[in-house]
């Protein structure tokens, strides 16, 4: 299984986390969607899913998720050994229309005390949920921030595994909000799944974003 998470926050601490999970083709979709639950629990608090397992405990070549290279390069790492990944994930959108007049859902109880809180009669009443969502090129861009260093010298020489990330067949998107206060606390939409999404079918580069 991948986990490809992006993310975005806006100046008030509002925000998203979109987390992307492919398994083998033969995994069936609803175990894919609920391991996307699963993994979405700690991901506005920036938790690493369980079972993460590193680049060197896979092996080298083509799987059906992965490509994973090595190279000899200089890196500071400590044991010699670096780990970087990428990820190719298709744009797509999608677009979900719900109907909420079902009893389970409130709705229709609501609705008949409104009315007899304004002495209103009922004759009918609907109750619709229209979502859209779209990954693209630049959906979801985090910026870094890197700090300036000097070298005296060359670091030694070690080894980097670099694995390219493929969600190249129908995948599991999960977003998840963010709510972080500048005191450290965090609102009441901090953590909730807010959408989720099954890709089957990705979409063309639109030209504005070539």
């Amino acid at each position: 299984m991948i986990v490809h998470a992006a993310s975005a926050q806006a100046d008030d601490g509002a925000g998203l986390v979109v987390l992307s999970v492919a398994a083998a083709p033969q995994v069936p979709p609803a175990d894919v969607l609920a391991a996307a639950y699963r993994i979405s629990t700690g991901a506005a608090d920036g938790a690493q899913p369980a079972g993460r397992r590193s680049l060197f405990d896979l092996p080298l070549g083509d799987g059906p998720l992965w490509t994973v290279r090595e190279e000899r390069v200089r890196t500071r790492a400590r044991d010699g050994r670096e780990e970087r990944h990428t990820a190719v994930l298709p744009c797509w959108s999608v677009r979900s229309e719900h109907d909420l007049t079902g009893p389970a859902l409130g709705f229709p109880a609501a609705s008949a005390t409104l009315a007899k809180a304004l002495a209103l009669p009922v004759r009918a009443f609907e109750a619709r949920q229209v979502a859209m969502a779209r990954f693209g090129r630049y959906g979801f861009e985090a910026a870094a921030v890197t700090g300036m260093f000097g070298l005296t010298s060359l670091p030694p020489e070690g080894v980097v595994r670099i694995a390219e990330l493929r969600f190249a067949h129908p995948y599991a998107v999960v977003a998840v909000a963010t709510d972080t206060r500048p005191d450290r606390t965090t609102g009441p939409w901090h953590g909730v799944p807010v959408f989720s999404a099954w890709v089957a079918e990705p979409e063309e580069l639109p030209d504005a974003d070539a």
